[in-house]
């Protein structure tokens, strides 16, 4: 070999070297007060080693020991959990439209305000753009920019004439193409289109809310039946946005898997203070699983000026559907609607949830019942060796106040931290 060569040969072996280091750096989080999972016990002083974007060893300080090459974050205390989930979200802001050839920084500003900030590892889209969408996540993929591992329904499927009232508007300004569907072989057509695309579920409108005289305008049931069996076949959940009874019946008749809902419309079909006993009965025994979103509640009460005491009574009634599903085995997952609406703090969805759910199943809904329903358990959300390092620091102790969970000092996604005072 000539000297050149050599010395060729030599510069690469160490550039190969130092980036195989940068790489292969362990990150070690210490001094932290960890919960490893909603039923797991505390461990106080705790360490978590990552290694390669994986959780490596947990246990307290005394247990696991520290490599000098590691990057130390020190909690200083603060609480760690598995990174969280927002099981409804959507990719509709204006800053994250246009995601194949927007600017990073744009994007990742965007996703920041909306998601990172509030400790969201993984995210479910319950009805966006397609082509947006998966534009976006393949630039999260890339590394391109930070963000959320986002699973999506895509384009969201519409009874015929039901193109939801509140956003008619937002559809023609982003040029969107028709999204209602009058047949059932339209319907799994299009379904068949999205999912072969790389979408990861698919959304209905059992009920959608229209207005006038119709008021909740509920989907043809075999056109709900079409399209959730299109999902199913693929092994793919189905999720429904309700709105009222006729909808949730339209949900499990269909087959569908999670409501989008909670419902709060007053159409004298049902009991004024919660959903009976029979229809809780019907949908445990289809499985399905429920994402509340108690703040859209508020968020469209303020929006049309209702009175406090309207409002008042349908946190009520809402609280109650969700106390009384969970009580009955009911799968709660953690969800907002954010993207829809503009309320990215989450400290009041954590609030109304505490008044129907104890902290570890508010924790559940974040972590384990997402990660199990949507198939991702032996990867994500707990902390233990071996699975993705996914986590959450906190600046509170959401065992002693349950808004604590919006209180983000740190979001990990395998191993790097993409948002927070660590970053």
């Amino acid at each position: 070999m000539s000297a050149i060569a050599k010395v060729t040969a030599a510069i690469m072996a160490a550039t190969l070297a130092m980036s195989g280091e940068a790489v292969a750096k362990p990150l070690a989080i210490v001094n932290a007060e960890i919960y490893p999972s909603p039923n797991a016990p505390l461990i106080s002083d705790g360490v978590v080693l990552v290694q390669d974007g994986k959780i490596i060893k947990v246990g307290t300080r005394a247990e696991v020991s520290v490599p000098k090459t590691a990057r130390v974050i020190d909690a200083h205390g603060a609480v760690l959990t598995a990174g969280f989930w927002n099981s409804h979200v959507h990719i509709m802001p204006s800053d994250l439209m246009g995601a194949k050839a927007s600017k990073a920084a744009t994007l990742e500003e965007g996703i920041q305000a909306m998601l990172t900030h509030w400790g969201f590892t993984t995210v479910f889209d319950l009805g966006s753009s397609t082509e947006n969408t998966l534009a976006l996540r393949k630039r999260i993929a890339s590394g391109d920019i930070d963000g959320p591992m986002i699973l999506t329904c895509g384009d969201p499927f519409f009874p015929e004439g039901g193109t939801p009232i509140y956003v008619r508007q937002y559809l023609a300004d982003h040029g969107w193409a028709n999204e209602e569907v009058s047949t059932p072989k339209e319907a799994a057509d299009r379904a068949v289109r999205q999912l072969d695309r790389g979408t990861d579920a698919v959304k209905i409108f059992a009920g959608a809310i229209v207005g006038g005289d119709i008021g909740v305008l509920p989907m043809r049931l075999d056109i709900a039946k079409a399209v959730v069996a299109e999902a199913h076949k693929r092994g793919k959940p189905a999720f429904a946005h309700p709105s009222n009874y006729a909808g949730i019946n339209v949900a499990i008749d269909s087959g569908v898997d999670v409501l989008a809902h909670t419902t709060a419309t007053e159409d004298g079909s049902h009991d004024p203070y919660g959903w009976t006993p029979e229809l809780i009965a019907r949908m445990r025994a289809h499985n399905m699983a429920l994402t509340p979103t108690m703040t859209l509640f508020e968020w469209e009460a303020h929006k049309i000026h209702q009175k406090p005491e309207v409002t008042a009574q349908t946190i009520k009634l809402i609280t109650s559907e969700v106390k009384d599903f969970s009580a009955a085995g009911g799968e709660i997952l953690f969800g907002t609607d954010v993207g829809y609406t503009d309320a990215y703090d989450t400290t009041e969805e954590y609030r109304l949830m505490s008044g129907a759910l104890d902290w570890r199943q508010i924790l559940a809904s974040l972590t384990t019942t997402p990660a199990s329903r949507f198939g991702y358990a032996a990867h994500k959300g707990r902390i233990a060796p071996g699975m993705e390092a996914d986590l959450v620091l906190l600046d509170g102790d959401p065992s002693k106040d349950p808004t604590a969970f919006a209180r983000v000092r740190d979001t990990i996604r395998g191993g790097r931290v993409i948002w927070g005072a660590d970053r």
